[in-house]
C-alpha cells in the first residue's frame, strides 16, 4: 500500500506545473454507503472541456474503471472490507487536477437474536436478553424489546472508532399470569438515510409460558367396587394455571375422561370383572410440571345373603333357630346381621355363616326376619336376604282381662257376656249356662234369671281352654221401697223441723235478753239531769221550780 500522502503531493506538483484552467468536480453519490464485503459504483463529473481530460479514484480498496470520458468517469469499488480506507476522487483537465475526498460508510445489517425464555412459575423473574453480534455503524442502531405490543425497554448505542460492534439489550421480567402465551420480540432499527437504506429487523419471537402448580392433585385413596359395578373416580387440582392436562390409567389402560367446566377436575368411569386390588394413577401436567397421585380400586364380590330358619311356623314358647350365609367366593370383609321388622336387631355383626336363636312369643306372629350384609368400608349400601315371615302358632287361652270371672249386671238393662279367647289359629269360643248355649257379644235385656254360673270353652287344633264366669244380677221391688222410704222421709223431715224451731226460739230469746241488758248499761252511764239525785230515778225529767 502506498503512503496516503503521496497522491496528494503528486496532485499538488501537477497543479503547479500545469497551465491554470478552472473547472468543477463532483461525485455521485456524495456519501458512499456500502455493505461490508459488497461493491459500489461512483461517478466523477467534471466541467472540463479538455478532450484528454480524465478522472479516477485513489484508494486502497480494489477498484475497476467502468467508464471514462472527458466529463464523467465511473469507478466501481470491489469487495469493500477496509473500515479505515480513504477514497479520493480526482480529475485532470488541461493539466489542472481537481481532488475531492469521498466519505465512505461501511455497514452491516443487524440480525437481532433474542435469548430463549424458559417456562416460568408465577412470581419468578427472568432476564430477557437481545443481542446483535456484529453491526455497523452501531451509533445508527436502536434496539427495542416488546411483549406483544407493549414496549418493555429500548436503547441506542455510542459510536465506536471503527469496525463491527456488538449490541446488547436486556430487561428483567417477573412472570405473571397475564404474561402467559405472550410473544416477546426484539426489534433492531438501523437508519442510514438519506444516503443509505433503513433496516427494520425483528427477532424470532419467544413465547412466554407461565404456570402455577402450588398443590398436589387429590384422588380418593381407596375406591370400592363390586364386580361388574361402574363407579366414577375424580382427580382434582386447585389454584393451578393454566388449565391442567389430565391422564388417568387403570392397570396401564388409559381411561376416557370428562373434564369439569372450570377445567380443574377430571372424572373417569372405572370397573372390573375380576376381584382384587387395582392401581389407579392420575397424572396432572401444568406447564412443564407433572405430578401424580395413586389410588387403589378394591374390586370384590358382594352377593345377597341367604337366611335359613328351622321352621317358618314355630309354636309360641319355643326357640327358633337358624343362620345367615353368603354364597362361596364372597369378599372376606363382608359382615352379616339378623334383623326383625326391620329395625329390631337380633345380634351384632358377624361373619358368614352367622347363627341365631330366637325365643318365640305369640306376639311375634307375622314378624319378618331378614339378614343384611354390609361392607365395613367404602360406604356401600346394605344388601338384604329374602324375608322370612313367621306364623307363630299358640293354643287357646283366656285370662281375667279377656274373660273376667265375675261380672255384675243390672236388671232391666242391656248387657252381654264379656269373654274372648286368644290363640293361633284363632280358637272357636262356646259359652253355656246350665247346658244351654249362651253366645258372647250379644246385647239382651237382663232379668233375674240371668244370674248364675256360665262355662266358656275355647278350642283350636292345639288344644282347649275352659273358664267359668259368675254373673250377679242386681234387682229391686218398687212398692216395698216406697213403704220404707216414705215414713223415713216424713220422720226425718219432722225431726229436722223441730230441731230447727228449737234453735230459732233459743236464738231469739238470747237476742232479746242481750238488748235489755245493753239498754240498762246505757241508762246507767248517761249524765243525770239537774234536780235528780243519785238515789232517785228521774223518769219524767227534773222537777220544775
Amino acid at each position: 500500500m502506498r503512503p496516503a500522502g503521496l497522491p496528494l503531493a503528486l496532485c499538488a506538483l501537477a497543479v503547479i506545473a500545469a497551465p491554470s484552467e478552472a473547472f468543477e468536480l463532483s461525485v455521485e453519490p456524495a456519501v458512499l454507503v456500502v455493505e461490508y464485503g459488497g461493491s459500489i459504483q461512483l461517478k466523477l463529473k467534471a466541467t472540463c472541456q479538455d478532450p484528454k481530460g480524465s478522472g479516477n479514484v485513489e484508494t486502497s480498496i480494489r477498484k475497476q474503471l467502468v467508464a471514462a470520458g472527458p466529463e464523467e468517469t465511473v469507478v466501481e469499488l470491489l469487495n469493500v472490507t477496509d473500515w479505515d480506507a480513504s477514497v479520493l476522487g480526482f480529475y485532470n483537465c488541461h493539466q489542472e487536477r481537481e481532488v475531492t475526498p469521498i466519505q465512505l460508510v461501511l455497514y452491516r445489517a443487524p440480525q437481532p437474536v433474542l435469548g430463549p425464555v424458559p417456562p416460568l412459575p408465577v412470581g419468578q423473574s427472568h432476564e430477557l436478553t437481545c443481542r446483535v453480534a456484529a453491526v455497523a455503524p452501531i451509533q445508527k442502531l436502536r434496539l427495542i424489546l416488546r411483549r406483544g405490543g407493549e414496549v418493555l425497554s429500548n436503547a441506542t448505542f455510542p459510536a465506536q472508532r471503527s469496525g463491527l460492534g456488538e449490541a446488547r439489550l436486556s430487561h428483567r421480567l417477573t412472570a405473571q399470569r397475564r404474561d402467559h402465551e405472550q410473544n416477546v420480540t426484539c426489534q433492531a432499527l438501523l437508519d442510514l438515510a438519506p444516503y443509505g437504506p433503513r433496516f427494520n429487523v425483528t427477532s424470532t419471537p419467544q413465547r412466554v409460558t407461565v404456570y402455577e402448580f402450588p398443590e398436589d392433585p387429590q384422588l380418593e385413596p381407596n375406591i370400592y367396587l363390586e364386580v361388574g359395578e361402574v363407579a366414577n373416580a375424580s382427580c382434582t387440582v386447585t389454584r393451578v394455571f393454566p388449565a391442567p392436562r389430565f391422564t388417568m390409567r387403570l392397570l396401564n389402560q388409559t381411561l376416557a375422561l370428562t373434564i369439569s367446566p372450570d377445567g380443574h377436575r377430571a372424572t373417569a368411569a372405572v370397573s372390573s370383572h375380576r376381584p382384587g386390588g387395582l392401581g389407579l394413577v392420575c397424572t396432572v401436567a401444568v406447564g412443564p410440571l407433572e405430578r401424580q397421585v395413586e389410588a387403589t380400586v378394591h374390586v370384590y364380590r358382594f352377593p345377597a345373603p341367604h337366611l335359613n330358619v328351622s321352621t317358618a311356623n314355630p309354636a309360641a314358647g319355643t326357640e327358633l333357630r337358624g343362620f345367615c350365609v353368603l354364597p362361596p367366593g364372597h369378599a372376606t370383609q363382608l359382615r352379616l346381621q339378623i334383623r326383625a321388622n326391620p329395625h329390631r336387631v337380633l345380634g351384632g355383626w358377624g361373619t358368614s355363616p352367622l347363627p341365631f336363636i330366637l325365643p318365640v312369643r305369640e306376639e311375634d306372629d307375622g314378624m319378618e326376619l331378614s339378614c343384611v350384609a354390609k361392607l365395613p368400608v367404602g360406604g356401600k349400601a346394605l344388601k338384604s336376604s329374602a324375608p322370612v315371615r313367621l306364623n307363630v302358632t299358640a293354643g287357646p287361652w283366656m285370662d281375667d282381662g279377656s274373660c273376667p270371672p265375675r261380672q255384675n249386671w243390672t236388671e232391666g238393662q242391656d248387657e252381654t257376656l264379656r269373654c274372648s279367647a286368644r290363640g293361633n289359629p284363632p280358637p272357636q269360643l262356646e259359652c253355656t249356662k246350665d247346658g244351654d248355649p249362651f253366645p258372647t257379644g250379644v246385647l239382651r235385656p237382663v232379668t233375674r234369671a240371668h244370674a248364675g254360673t256360665y262355662r266358656c270353652q275355647a278350642t283350636n287344633p292345639l288344644g282347649t281352654a275352659v273358664r267359668s264366669i259368675t254373673v250377679w244380677v242386681h234387682s229391686h221391688d218398687p212398692d216395698l221401697l216406697l213403704l220404707v222410704l216414705v215414713p223415713v222421709a216424713v220422720g226425718v223431715g219432722a225431726l229436722a223441723g223441730a230441731v230447727g224451731y228449737r234453735i230459732y226460739y233459743r236464738k231469739k230469746k238470747i237476742r232479746r235478753y242481750r238488748l235489755q241488758e245493753q239498754q240498762k248499761r246505757l241508762q246507767l252511764d248517761a249524765p243525770k239531769p239537774p234536780g235528780c239525785s243519785e238515789e232517785t230515778t228521774c223518769l219524767n225529767g227534773p222537777a220544775q221550780p
